[in-house]
């Protein structure tokens, strides 16, 4: 396995002067989306957000217009996060592509009108759909999901899954049915946050709700097996399971705008923007479902961890994961 070195060591992220921050950086506000006709409907309301009514003990993620905006806001980030690629396995030509928990379809949607040649097909993690009708002829989705048995008719030549954490419940057998339903000489990778693993270097990070916040948000993953601090395992799950020419990029990303550099107040910026929908996203079923609290109760810890988000007095860092690996040819 080859892991690459950070980019920026999180040691050498330094924070600007509060006084100076251009306003430039400030808070973004959520990206358009085209919601899907479809009558594939199958949706609860709960706490003022709107929920998948399939399996709803799996996926506690909403799926409501606001997460559609959070989800485009996040490709946005993550095409900073790999400087406008997509991907970053070596591929050639793959003719046949599949992306894990497609969400609103975006990243298909890009990868299919790159890659003219490749039939794309999107699995919504969601088990809903909220994908566009309109899109590129060499791409669809299909509403399934991908923790349950794969009946591909044929393999792929390239797998490719992003913000599946806290979603999968056994992660080396997700990464197992990957290696089996890529063709030899194929390539699988995952984009992932390391979801609940947020530190700063200085200290500040210490004490704070947001602290408090991943605490609860990892002891509700625990409690239905569906692990919120699992992605700094997939590289070793990839190599064990059979994958060869495994590499690891590890990229720290701060919360806001108080790092100092232009790229990293433009990551830092937009990642604060997912982050400010995101506390509730991922915050709120949890702990009203999972950790039974009352609604009240969640909501206050949610709304002061968007404070937190906010404050750049706070320097916040999370990682971002990219690990993709190589299928063995045939021997």
């Amino acid at each position: 396995m080859t892991t690459i070195p950070v980019e920026n060591d999180p040691q050498l992220l330094e924070a600007d002067d509060v006084s100076e921050i251009d306003s430039t950086y400030a808070s973004t506000e959520g990206s358009d989306t085209t919601s899907l006709g479809s009558s594939v409907f199958n949706y609860v309301y709960e706490n003022g957000r709107r929920y998948t009514n399939f399996r709803s003990e799996k996926y506690m993620l909403p799926n409501d217009e606001t997460e559609q905006d959070r989800l485009d806001m996040a490709h946005h980030l993550w095409n900073l996060i790999l400087k406008g690629d997509l991907y970053e396995a070596p591929l050639d030509r793959p003719q046949r592509v599949l992306d894990l928990g497609t969400g609103t379809g975006i990243w298909a949607i890009d990868f299919g009108d790159m890659h003219q040649e490749s039939e794309v097909i999107g699995t919504g993690k969601y088990l809903s759909a909220i994908q566009p009708s309109w899109v590129p002829p060499n791409v669809r989705f299909e509403v399934d999901d991908f923790e349950e048995e794969w009946t591909f008719s044929k393999p792929f030549d390239y797998i490719h899954g992003r913000y599946l954490i806290g979603s999968v419940s056994d992660w080396k057998g997700l990464i197992q049915k990957s290696f089996d339903n890529t063709t030899p000489g194929g390539y699988v990778e995952f984009q992932e946050a390391d979801l609940v693993g947020a530190f700063s270097d200085d200290g500040t990070y210490t004490g704070t709700t947001l602290e408090q916040y991943n605490k609860a948000l990892t002891e509700a993953g625990n409690i239905i097996g569906r692990p919120s601090d699992a992605a700094n395992k997939i590289a070793g799950y990839m190599k064990e399971v059979g994958f060869v020419d495994v590499v690891e990029h590890k990229i720290p990303v701060p919360v806001g705008t108080w790092a100092k550099g232009k790229r990293n107040k433009e990551l830092g910026m937009w990642l604060q923007s997912v982050c400010l929908i995101g506390a509730e996203a991922y915050g709120l079923a949890a702990f009203t479902r999972v950790l039974g609290w009352e609604a009240d109760k969640a909501k206050k810890l949610i709304a002061d961890t968007v404070k937190d988000f906010k404050d750049n007095r706070i320097h916040t860092v999370y990682y971002a994961y990219v690990v993709h690996g190589r299928k063995p040819d045939e021997s």
